[in-house]
């Protein structure tokens, strides 16, 4: 198989995205629903101190629900960043003023060198990007991720399982990795002993294969199982 499809996600995305508008719904994703159960409490906490709230860095914003889901959840500032002017586009145009939420176009390794953002960051949320990206693209994103995030800083991750029956072995099999297939886009399905190497900048606090629903526009139901990775930045 030619690396070629793997370089063409970001083409794929903006298109799906041009053609389909908000193909996930408003409603948040499972990870940011996770995410808000678990940092809630240190969040009142914080706000019975006079807190100002947590910097958050949604990494693949897309169209923005779970930027503006996090923000009108947990307060605090929220930024967006996905590589789709298109998705990008769509996410101004949901926002809400009385939601601390900005966006910008790129990707978590160009705003990782931008000195403004390194360790800048309380939480860095990352909802179903890493499975979409080649093993070095995984390793840098990893990288970059440890870098947007401050010391004692807190990541969330969701990436597809193996145990995934809604795409997994779907298409075509990437030649010389393991669990990855090209279909309408690559995907691969880790191991938890790769996303802990992947991500050994930061101590694994929890780490749990979990079974959910994903309801889609028109009463579309999708079941996937996915890794939820919570980790602090050593």
């Amino acid at each position: 198989m030619s690396p070629e499809p793997i370089f063409a996600a970001a083409r794929y995305w903006e298109a799906r995205y041009a053609a389909e508008g908000r193909p996930w719904g408003d409603g948040p994703s499972e990870l940011a629903r996770l995410a808000v159960a678990r940092l809630r409490p240190a969040v009142a906490a914080a706000e019975g101190g006079a807190g100002a709230g947590p910097s958050i860095l949604d990494v693949g914003c897309g169209y923005g629900r779970d930027s503006r889901y996090l923000a009108a959840e947990l307060g605090g500032q929220v930024l967006g960043l996905d590589p789709s002017p298109t998705a990008v586009a769509a996410a101004y145009r949901s926002a809400r003023s009385a939601l601390d939420v900005d966006y910008l176009v790129g990707d978590a390794a160009w705003l990782a060198a931008e000195r403004d953002h390194a360790g800048r960051y309380d939480v860095v949320f990352a909802a179903n990007v890493y499975h979409l990206l080649s093993p070095g693209g995984r390793r840098d994103f990893a990288a970059a991720l440890a870098a947007l995030a401050r010391p004692g800083g807190l990541l969330f991750l969701s990436t597809l399982s193996p145990r995934d029956a809604q795409h997994y072995a779907v298409g075509e099999p990437v030649r010389g990795e393991e669990r990855s297939w090209v279909g309408r886009v690559y995907l691969h399905f880790c191991t938890a002993r790769e996303l802990e190497a992947d991500f050994d900048s930061f101590a694994v606090l929890d780490l749990e294969e979990r079974g959910y629903e994903e309801h889609n526009p028109g009463g579309v139901v999708h079941r996937h199982t996915s890794w939820f990775l919570e980790g602090r930045r050593r």
